[in-house]
């Protein structure tokens, strides 16, 4: 079995477990809104039972298995650009458990930092090369320029939700709720889908300067 055969196993995979997780959050939640972990004790819905465990670990596995079969199925043979995708997972294991005794200010700061600076990056980038786009590789872009906006609008919305709290001067003051983080959140992410999936261009729809590049090389008759 090639790499590209695995690499569609485990995206399925991953795929299955994210769908699965959701399908059973939706089903949970009722019961969780109307009851104690106490009143579940020992029932298919205990929070402290294995399965929970499991059925929270499949988002996990989810999202390391598309990531991981996206690049085995794209990958050349013999990259190793495949092992990105263990990235994520390493990251998603950390963070799970990583919980600061203390509120840590700076944190925010060197944080919206660098989610400022990559949005304008990317927003730059965008201005210089969305020219050399043409078709529908050009609509994709600049609806992916809107999902990045979104997106850069729930880091803003979740930073006020979650600091402000945490200062004593703003404790009146009316903050985004998390209603407001979900939705420009859920509405990034689509946009972006929906640029990639417009964005599927047609040769005649690269850019320009490939194409260029194309009709210069010489044809395999010449």
């Amino acid at each position: 079995m090639n790499r590209q055969k695995i690499g569609q196993i485990l995206y399925w995979l991953g795929v299955v477990g994210l769908l699965i997780n959701i399908i059973v959050q939706l089903i949970r939640s009722p019961f969780y809104r109307v009851s104690t972990a106490a009143e579940l004790s020992g029932t298919f819905w205990d929070p402290n039972a294995f399965q929970f465990l499991i059925i929270g670990q499949s988002a996990f596995w989810g999202l390391g298995f598309t990531i991981i079969g996206a690049l085995l199925s794209s990958g050349k043979k013999g990259s190793r650009f495949w092992l990105w995708g263990i990235v994520p997972l390493i990251a998603m294991t950390f963070l799970m458990v990583w919980s600061p005794s203390q509120h840590l200010p700076p944190l925010y700061g060197i944080e919206g930092g660098i989610i400022t600076i990559a949005y304008l990056g990317s927003l730059w980038v965008w201005v210089k090369t969305h020219t050399a786009y043409e078709g529908s590789a050009k609509t994709g872009k600049q609806i992916q320029l809107l999902g990045y906006s979104f997106l850069y609008m729930a880091a803003l919305f979740l930073c006020i939700f979650l600091g402000t709290p945490n200062l004593p001067a703003l404790a009146d003051i009316t903050v985004p709720g998390a209603e407001s983080i979900l939705v420009s959140l859920s509405v990034g992410i689509l946009l972006l889908f929906v640029g990639d999936f417009v964005a599927r261009k047609r040769p005649e729809e690269a850019p320009a300067s490939q194409q260029v590049g194309l009709k210069s090389q010489p044809g395999a008759t010449d």
